[in-house]
């Protein structure tokens, strides 16, 4: 049931359900993975999670003991409700298993009374096998918490464009010691800039840095909620061993490509279907139109 032929039996499309209680997923980030029950949306781009042990399953006071019954593993599997964390909504991964309702609330809230076909742990000894596997879930829990999310633009009244007229592209080009189409896409708003050269930028145009960043870097809001979506994940890991990049950067480049593209079809007025979009910019491209960079 766990193979990919079996997911597929059972969810139709593991990679492309939204995210919901009571659903096992596997959270990762570079060499960091970790399956993780979903407790709850903690903010828009955050779940509530606790992390779940298989091989070694461990066990401490505040966790949860499945029977092998209650989930898809067949086995025993412990649900660590004492290490609850929140998680950006860009490290999970294809659905695994879902879990009744009755689990979900006792681990987003441990009470006396335990679900059927299932126990509270027990204590787990200091420096023993169990504290172990505590401490590597917190260790990765606390990398994946880190996770980079997609820039977000920042509502500011500073026109790059404008100020980029002002001192002339062959001054920004020096300055960045770029080539003019670069620094073209920086002035478009299709590249971001490294704190570095945003400090350039604003001595250039006399402004502060925050200006600058708040201008140039970031998509969107709900362009980047979009791309942080589980159901893209497989094609910016795919691009990004491919590219050899970042899967974050892939991800944000492009979320900068749709995001210019939609600006020239509808310029600033309502709010595009961004699911569409970047669907319809993944059919028209290929790993190979990334090749150059944003």
């Amino acid at each position: 049931m766990l193979t990919t032929d079996g997911l597929r039996q059972r969810f139709s499309d593991p990679d492309g359900l939204d995210p919901a209680a009571g659903q096992v997923r596997r959270a990762q980030w570079e060499d960091k993975s970790l399956l993780v029950l979903l407790l709850g949306a903690a903010q828009e781009r955050y779940w509530r999670v606790a992390p779940v042990s298989i091989d070694p399953t461990g066990e401490d006071e505040n966790s949860l003991v499945l029977a092998a019954q209650r989930s898809a593993f067949s086995v025993e599997v412990t649900v660590w409700a004492g290490l609850q964390a929140c998680l950006p909504t860009a490290v999970l991964s294809r659905v695994v298993d879902v879990w009744e309702t009755d689990v979900t609330t006792w681990c987003a809230s441990p009470g006396a009374t335990v679900p059927a076909a299932a126990r509270r742990g027990q204590f787990a000894m200091p420096y023993g096998p169990d504290a172990e596997v505590r401490a590597d879930l917190q260790d990765m829990l606390e990398t994946l918490a880190e996770a980079p999310l997609v820039p977000v633009r920042q509502t500011t009244t500073f026109d790059v464009a404008a100020a980029a007229t002002r001192v002339g592209l062959n001054v920004l080009v020096e300055a960045l010691g770029l080539a003019i189409p670069a620094v073209v896409k920086i002035v478009k708003g299709k590249a971001a800039v490294t704190e570095d050269q945003a400090a350039i930028l604003a001595r250039l145009f006399g402004v502060a840095v925050g200006d600058v960043l708040a201008a140039v870097n970031g998509l969107p809001a709900e362009l980047a909620v979009e791309l942080e979506r589980p159901r893209w994940r497989s094609v910016w890991q795919t691009w990004a061993a491919q590219l050899r990049r970042a899967e974050d950067a892939v991800r944000f480049q492009v979320g900068a490509r749709v995001f210019a593209l939609g600006y020239r079809q509808t310029g600033t007025t309502g709010t595009p279907n961004w699911d569409s979009r970047i669907a319809h910019w993944l059919a028209d491209h290929d790993v190979k139109d990334m090749s150059g960079g944003t």
